[in-house]
């Protein structure tokens, strides 16, 4: 196993010279190293995000809660600017300083039981408390570089843990992370150095050519996906794409991390570490050309609905979180209507209020829709009672939803497409859905 070279400080640490806590983050660290193949750590200068509370590491490496609580006796602090992704339930906006569970949309969609006491335990209220004093900020959020207001600059060194973030933040912000984000390289500020660290690894290693003008937010989506399936853990770089909106890169980072594993890839002119195609291979020539075009997006497309009735039961929007500019569109749309079906519609918490000020849930609300925050159907694990077929507007959520729920009695029928037409399904009980 590789050898990881460490720092007078880093040897400290492990040797539990700075507490256990330290040490136990440490040996996680090391052993992430000896695993990835990094021969040392690298000292993080831009931001985190964990899944929290995520004391518990893995099976072998946790921190207990007297210890958390120690922690904060003693005044100690995450390293770096952290941020906490979504969490198991959906929450509502500050009450009495803690984002009180959306309790109320539980009992009225029949999800899970809504004793206030269950949310508690269930939320880890504890834990988050002890965090924040430490200063985590709880964004609880799968797209918190939407509402952070805070990013991370070109080569700064990051530890993100989020489908759709990580790509967003190496290709879009040009920093530099894995999916490696945790307690202990937050608390630490240190991660492995391997991977997108390294300037070598974050050129293209592919070409990706279609024959399709890939313009909008379902192309967009669709070919993010099929983008996942061929890279698998390549660096893409895209050719004949339009430039993509927040939204458009929304969807994509999402979908290239589901279809694939895709943490880096190139826009040519678009994005920062590509100001031109040769740029984005460091000068080289691509190793291999793929082309993703209407045969490989409709078997894609095809891939993802998986329905045999057109009759639907649920419509879910919001993964990932929805964007303020989202929100407004959906207003529009379904302002002075009903729906037929139960419409949920998920963004961060820290836009709820945002969305309520702006008279949004309130139409939402008119409407028949529930407007919720902090959480997704995945992490929920359920849906209501009765939902065998479920309508999705984004490729990561039609390839995980059905296998999130193990107590349902026959898998869920998605029926995946536009958001316009996930909206005419909410209102008429019915897909109308194709692939154009």
């Amino acid at each position: 196993m590789i050898e990881v070279k460490l720092t007078d400080e880093e040897k400290r640490m492990l040797q539990g010279e700075r507490g256990s806590v330290r040490q136990t983050c440490m040996a996680y660290l090391v052993e992430m190293a000896q695993i990835a193949g990094a021969e040392r750590l690298v000292d993080l200068d831009g931001t985190g995000d964990m899944h929290a509370p995520g004391i518990n590491m893995s099976p072998y490496y946790s921190i207990s809660i007297e210890e958390l609580r120690e922690l904060v006796a003693n005044g100690e602090r995450f390293a770096v600017p952290t941020f906490a992704d979504k969490s198991p339930f959906p929450e509502q906006p500050p009450i009495d300083g803690w984002e009180q569970c959306n309790i109320c949309s539980f009992r009225q969609q029949d999800v899970r039981q809504d004793d206030p006491a269950f949310h508690d335990k269930a939320m880890h209220r504890e834990e988050f408390d002890l965090l924040r004093k430490m200063g985590m900020l709880t964004s609880h959020s799968c797209a918190n570089y939407l509402t952070a207001t805070y990013w991370p600059t070109i080569g700064q060194h990051c530890s993100w843990f989020e489908s759709s973030q990580i790509p967003y933040c190496n290709a879009v912000l040009g920093a530099r992370t894995n999916f490696d984000g945790s307690f202990a390289t937050c608390f630490l500020g240190k991660a492995p150095y391997y991977g997108m660290h390294v300037t070598e690894n974050r050129y293209g290693t592919m070409l990706i050519k279609t024959d399709r003008l890939i313009s909008s937010d379902l192309e967009w989506d669709v070919f993010g996906y099929a983008v996942g399936e061929a890279a698998r853990c390549g660096v893409p770089v895209l050719t004949g794409t339009t430039k993509p909106t927040t939204t458009q890169l929304q969807k994509f980072n999402s979908a290239v991390h589901t279809g694939g594993a895709v943490e880096m890839y190139h826009i040519p002119g678009s994005t920062p570490e590509a100001p031109t195609l040769e740029f984005a291979f460091g000068g080289k020539k691509p190793a291999e050309e793929v082309l993703v075009g209407e045969k490989e997006l409709r078997a894609a497309y095809d891939y993802l609905n998986y329905h045999a009735t057109d009759e639907v039961d649920m419509v879910y929007l919001g993964c990932p979180h929805l964007n303020i500019v989202d929100l407004m569109k959906l207003s529009v749309k379904l302002e002075g209507k009903k729906v037929k079906i139960p419409l949920w519609i998920m963004t961060n918490p820290w836009l709820y209020n945002v969305a309520k000020d702006l008279g949004y849930q309130k139409i939402f609300s008119d409407a028949g829709a529930i407007l919720m925050s902090g959480a997704c159907l995945a992490a929920m694990g359920a849906v209501p009672e009765g939902v065998r077929c479920i309508a999705v507007d984004t490729a990561k959520q039609a390839n995980y939803v059905t296998g999130c729920y193990p107590e349902a009695d026959a898998k869920l029928d998605v029926c995946y497409g536009t958001t316009d037409e996930c909206i005419d399904a909410a209102l008429t009980g019915r897909w109308h859905g194709e692939w154009r």
